[in-house]
């Protein structure tokens, strides 16, 4: 039995051994569909926090009443971190009483940097809402809620949810607004020309 074990001869390795072990790995389609998905969300997301600043400092921020949404705006708080298009690790976090108005923020975005999160205030009627907003995933953060109105024998945890339901519809409302901006002819002809604009007065 041991001489056999000891002259045996050597396996040769498969192929899929020799790409591991080479360092190299097959394309998984599913896997890099979900990648390319994820790369365009996260493009979309800087493109929709960055148009967001120009339509609050130079629009006034507002959106109208649809469905059961009820009119809102939204304005920029007080920190706003920027990225590189490009995906390097080169950040730029700009503070202070009203960032989204400052020329730094703009010749930041002149120079090829898009929003990467913001800390943003939303009005709503006599509601206030400040939270957070991340462009990568669409993560809230640092969410703090109107004051609560209900009465001591209603259940406060309804309507801390409801509010957020609020919160919810209103940031869906301004992304649909975006999209809707985003995947049209004017958006090119009207929109970026006049971000240009907005981005030239300002640097």
């Amino acid at each position: 039995m041991a001489a056999q074990k000891g002259s045996g001869k050597r396996r040769e390795p498969t192929l899929k051994e020799e790409i591991a072990a080479s360092g190299e790995t097959p394309v998984d389609a599913a896997r890099e569909a979900e990648r390319a998905d994820h790369e365009e969300l996260r493009f979309l997301g800087r493109e929709f926090l960055t148009w967001l600043v120009y339509h609050a400092d130079a629009e006034g921020g507002g959106f109208a009443a649809s469905g059961e949404v009820a009119a809102f705006a939204i304005g920029f708080g007080g920190r706003v971190m920027l990225r590189t298009a490009t995906g390097m690790v080169t950040e730029v976090t700009l503070g202070g009483a009203s960032p989204g108005a400052s020329p730094d923020l703009r010749y930041a975005i002149a120079g090829g940097l898009s929003v990467k999160e913001a800390d943003l205030l939303l009005v709503q009627d006599d509601r206030e809402y400040r939270f957070a907003l991340a462009a990568e995933h669409f993560d809230l953060k640092r969410v703090k809620l109107p004051a609560l109105l209900t009465d001591e024998e209603d259940d406060p945890v309804d309507e801390r949810l409801s509010l957020l339901a609020a919160l919810d519809a209103a940031l869906r409302l301004a992304y649909a607004r975006f999209l809707a901006l985003r995947t049209r002819p004017g958006w090119t002809r009207t929109v970026v020309p006049a971000i240009r604009a907005w981005l030239d007065a300002g640097t």
